[in-house]
């Protein structure tokens, strides 16, 4: 009965720690695809990393005021077999970017969609999208 009892617990938490980054795993239902925006600033930041590269870019708003944008990218294997690397994007780069925006308005968007990435020219270069 203990050994039964044992091997049920193991399960159990074999199901909990391989089932946590199904949960983690979002959708791109808050993003609004019927709006894009162009975005032209100055990098911030470029997180290479899974499950989404992102990129952090500074613009100034209507206002003049300086608004923090976060995009998110696909993967790096996504990302690498286009081209990219890790230092595709520097820090004070002036970037032009195109988003699909967060549906609520803050300042998150999605810049790809399946096959293809959006408009990303940094420093006057375009990015390869395909």
């Amino acid at each position: 009965m203990k050994k039964k009892l044992a091997t049920l617990s193991a399960l159990a938490g074999a199901l909990v720690v391989f089932s946590h980054p199904l949960l983690a795993h979002h959708g791109t239902s808050s993003y609004d695809f019927s709006k894009t925006v162009t975005l032209n600033g100055t990098i911030t930041g470029f997180d290479w990393a899974n499950p989404h590269c992102l990129i952090h870019i500074d613009v100034k708003n209507d206002d003049g005021n300086v608004q923090h944008w976060t995009l998110e990218l696909p993967s790096t294997f996504t990302m690498a077999r286009r081209g990219w690397t890790k230092d595709s994007l520097r820090l004070r780069d002036q970037a032009v970017v195109e988003t699909h925006p967060a549906k609520n308005g803050t300042a998150v968007g999605i810049s790809w969609m399946p096959g293809s990435l959006m408009k990303v020219v940094a420093n006057g270069k375009a990015m390869p999208t395909q």
